[in-house]
């Protein structure tokens, strides 16, 4: 029995709508090169092609995606991406629709961590007149990191022995891996929320170029940067830079180092007031001193002019009875003359 044909529209419709029933072909990760890049800037799509030493399949990722990333793909990187299958059924070939897309090895991250730090800075997200001062004499510490790492061990330790008096507040965070960008922005909205914080320090330890790679999470460094609270990045080792690093109102070279940082030493405060307490109590003494010498000169004069007000009023008193005797006498001797 002879089947009616089919048309190349019905063909491809139906290998589309076979292809979308798979389920496991709806979410797919394919590792390969990026070959055959092109970014249309109008509709702001992305077509390339991916490829390994054998094979190659063509790729879309629209501009809803497309804007997500951090950086821009180029050709001949090697990158995984996240996408489902289907058929573009107008010139019948299957290609894969791209939703997501990560660099695969170190030469493709780094890239994509100098794109986003270029970009960034052209912002001016980097700029010193943005950043926020510290508090010199903070209340409350806010630490987001791994519960577990020794990160914290390490800031609860230096900030215990130089400000015991600081509250510290802490924020359990995956600081590695696929969930640790999330896992930090939930941290800095939290203490953003409650907004009781003098300080904020991100922290984790030290590791690969690989492990710190969620700190170059362009969401996450728009996060740090639109905080109210100050922000101290203490992420991997002294040599280790990540965008994070970049954005936030300081950088710290170790999770030690960003404890030093945040909080002022106690010994130095208690000397500091005790040198100051006694130079303050040596120049009022020296106040108090020559006051008193001054009070002591003002009384001596004082007494002395007292003594020749009464004398001089003795005298007008003298001088008056002596005045009024001479009248006398000179009288008594102009009658006597008078008379004889």
């Amino acid at each position: 029995m002879m089947r009616s044909a089919i048309s190349v529209s019905q063909l491809n419709f139906y290998m589309r709508s076979v292809i979308e029933s798979d389920e496991i072909l709806r979410s797919v990760l394919v590792r390969g090169e990026i070959s055959n890049f092109s970014l249309y800037r109008k509709s702001g799509h992305m077509y390339f092609t991916l490829k390994d030493g054998q094979s190659s399949v063509k790729a879309v990722m629209f501009r809803s995606d497309a804007e997500k990333l951090n950086f821009i793909p180029e050709d001949g990187m090697n990158v995984i991406v996240s996408a489902r299958v289907s058929v573009f059924e107008r010139d019948g070939v299957y290609q894969l629709y791209v939703s997501d897309i990560i660099p695969d090895g170190i030469g493709a991250q780094m890239v994509a961590f100098f794109q986003l730090k270029e970009k960034l800075e052209k912002e001016g997200l980097f700029d010193d007149d943005r950043k926020k001062q510290l508090p010199r004499f903070p209340k409350k510490i806010a630490v987001a990191t791994s519960p577990s790492g020794a990160a914290l061990q390490d800031i609860l330790s230096v900030t215990g022995r130089r400000y015991p008096i600081a509250d510290i507040e802490i924020y359990p965070c995956v600081v590695q891996g696929t969930e640790s960008a999330e896992s930090v922005i939930r941290a800095v909205n939290y203490f953003n929320r409650k907004n009781d914080a003098d300080v904020l320090i991100i922290s984790r330890g030290g590791g690969s170029y690989e492990d710190l790679a969620s700190f170059n999470d362009e969401r996450l460094a728009r996060t740090i940067a639109n905080s109210n609270i100050p922000i101290i990045s203490a992420v991997g080792h002294e040599s280790d830079f990540t965008i994070a690093d970049f954005v936030a109102d300081m950088r710290a070279p170790t999770p030690s180092a960003a404890a030093e940082i945040a909080v002022p030493d106690i010994s130095e405060i208690t000397d500091f007031v005790s040198d100051f307490r006694y130079t303050l109590k040596k120049e009022v003494s020296a106040v108090l001193n020559e006051s008193e010498a001054e009070l002591e000169s003002a009384k001596k004069h004082l007494d002395i002019r007292r003594f020749i007000e009464n004398k001089e009023l003795v005298l007008d008193k003298v001088s008056s009875s002596l005045f009024m005797l001479s009248e006398s006498f000179i009288e008594q001797k102009k009658n006597a003359l008078a008379s004889k």
